[in-house]
C-alpha cells in the first residue's frame, strides 16, 4: 500500500476511532514520508475529500518535507475552489520569507483574502507573520502597522 493511500485511509477514519486511537501521530509520520512526486495525487485527494480530512492533514503535518509543503501550497493556490489549507499550511514554512515566486503568490493570495473576508484578517496576519511575510503584506496593504489595521 502506498504511503499516500495509507494516509488517505487514516484521515478518512471515523472520528471516534481517529481520536480514541490517537491516529494524529501516525498521520504525521506518513505525511513526513510523502515526496514531491506524491503532490499531484495529494491535490486530487484534497479536492475530493471534505473539510474534516483537510483539517486532519493540516493539523498532523508537523514533519512535512519542505519541498512537499511548497509544492502543496503552490498547488492549492492554483485551485480556485480551495477554501481551506493555504493559511493553515503557511505556519509550516520557515520563519524567514524568501523572494520566491511562491512567497509572491502567497502575498497576493493573502492580500485578496484580506479584502474579501474581514473575519479572517487576524488569521491572515498570524499566518503571514509565522512565515516572515507580515511586513511585506503590510506594505502591499498600504499600512504602516498592524495596529493601523485594527489588530
Amino acid at each position: 500500500m502506498s504511503v499516500l493511500h495509507e494516509l488517505d485511509e487514516l484521515l478518512c477514519s471515523d472520528d471516534d476511532e481517529y481520536d480514541r486511537l490517537d491516529l494524529f501521530h501516525e498521520a504525521d509520520e506518513l505525511i513526513g514520508q510523502l515526496r514531491t512526486a506524491d503532490v499531484p495525487a495529494l491535490l486530487q485527494l484534497w479536492q475530493q475529500r471534505g473539510l474534516s480530512w483537510q483539517q486532519r492533514y493540516t493539523q498532523a503535518c508537523s514533519s512535512i518535507d519542505g519541498a512537499v509543503l511548497r509544492a502543496l501550497l503552490a498547488g492549492l493556490l492554483e485551485i480556485k475552489e480551495a477554501n481551506y489549507g493555504v493559511f493553515e499550511l503557511m505556519s509550516r514554512l520557515p520563519a524567514t520569507a524568501d523572494a520566491s515566486p511562491l512567497s509572491d503568490a502567497l502575498l497576493d493570495y493573502a492580500g485578496q483574502a484580506w479584502h474579501a473576508d474581514q473575519a479572517r484578517q487576524q488569521q491572515i496576519q498570524i499566518s503571514c507573520w509565522s512565515c516572515g511575510l507580515s511586513g511585506r503584506l503590510l506594505k502591499r496593504l498600504g499600512l504602516s502597522s498592524w495596529k493601523e489595521a485594527g489588530l
